[in-house]
């Protein structure tokens, strides 16, 4: 009853200055590259992002050319008369270009529709415009949770959702990068504190993004192998009773924190959620109050084996939090090998 009460938050997508699965048989040991490690999450759409519908400011004054359209913040446009649309700078110089009206091929809820204006001409500017605000891409911190021997990745435990216009869905493809942690805003009840790191998006990824599940991200990992090997608990293995959350709270280097497995929820269908850990090590406690953002998808480890990743905290206890069961993202990591093989 108590922990009905209690609000959680995710953890990605505030801090930067930004399926079915395969089944593991029955007593099967498998063994994962642990992660531990931050990373920078750089996610698309297949285009570009609605973030705001606006006016234009001419010569003759305020002129609306999407009014009466539809398109709100969230919608993906995909194409402009008949073009891709997914960098920003070629957008707006085509926009900019364009002679009379334009058609945008616009995504919502994995459907399509057309949406038709002509672009005014922008008195400050001289350029034309549709009075339209876009983005390229969501961008965050989070955790590294494992790499499989066949070089699938794990991370973050949760779906990575745009905070400005709600998008879950549309965000699939992208990168991975290797950031330092520069510091850390400590939590506290009411509110969540969080990793603090710049993502350059320049620099070489450590993996493409494949699949934004509800229990994680996933693609081909890259880089070197980030930790030593460790087995996979099977569901059913975590118990209550003393654990460690592997996470970074500053650099590169990650550090085992001392947690209590307060609760294990039995889930015969993936999940978030499955487990409730309480934190107990004084060093977490001191530099970030408990749980933070970014820290999602911090291994979870018991008796020597992954059991979990951690997913969200309670925003009213930040000494508090979830975890998903290690074997849910296992299989979910397995699946995007299993595809390959089936696509050669």
């Amino acid at each position: 009853m108590v922990e009905a009460m209690l609000a959680a938050a995710m953890f990605l997508g505030v801090l930067f200055a930004g399926a079915s699965g395969t089944a593991v048989a029955a007593g099967e040991e498998n063994f994962v590259y642990l992660g531990g490690v931050p990373l920078g999450i750089a996610l698309h759409a297949d285009g570009l992002i609605v973030t705001g519908v606006g006016a234009v400011v001419t010569e003759e004054g305020s002129v609306s050319p999407l009014a009466g359209s539809g398109l709100r913040a969230g919608d993906v446009v995909k194409e402009m008369n008949g073009e891709e649309t997914e960098n920003l700078y070629e957008f707006r110089k085509r926009v900019s270009e364009s002679e009379g009206e334009v058609t945008l091929l616009v995504e919502r809820d994995l459907g399509e529709f057309e949406v038709k204006a002509t672009p005014a001409r922008e008195a400050a500017s001289g350029k034309k415009r549709l009075g339209i605000s876009l983005k390229e891409d969501v961008g965050g911190v989070g955790t590294l949770t494992f790499v499989t021997q066949e070089g699938a990745y794990a991370a973050l435990g949760h779906h990575v959702c745009d905070p400005e216009t709600g998008a879950c869905a549309e965000l699939q493809e992208g990168r991975v990068f290797d950031v330092g942690i520069d510091g850390v805003s400590k939590g506290e009840p009411g509110k969540a504190g969080g990793l603090i790191a710049q993502l350059n998006r320049l620099s070489p990824p450590s993996g493409n993004n494949e699949k934004n599940t509800e229990i994680g991200i996933y693609g081909k990992w890259t880089a070197g192998a980030p930790g030593k090997m460790v087995r996979v608990a099977e569901r059913g293995e975590a118990h209550p009773g003393r654990a460690q959350v592997l996470s970074t709270l500053e650099g590169r280097e990650p550090a085992l924190y001392d947690v209590d497995i307060v609760k294990c929820e039995p889930q015969r269908a993936r999940a978030q959620k499955g487990l409730v850990i309480a934190v107990r090590d004084r060093r977490l406690l001191d530099k970030a109050g408990g749980i933070v953002q970014g820290m999602s998808g911090s291994p979870i480890l018991q008796d020597g084996a992954l059991v979990g990743a951690v997913t969200h905290v309670f925003i009213s206890d930040p000494t508090r939090g979830y975890g998903v069961y290690a074997e849910f993202m296992l299989e979910e990591a397995d699946s995007i090998a299993a595809e390959k093989r089936e696509a050669a």
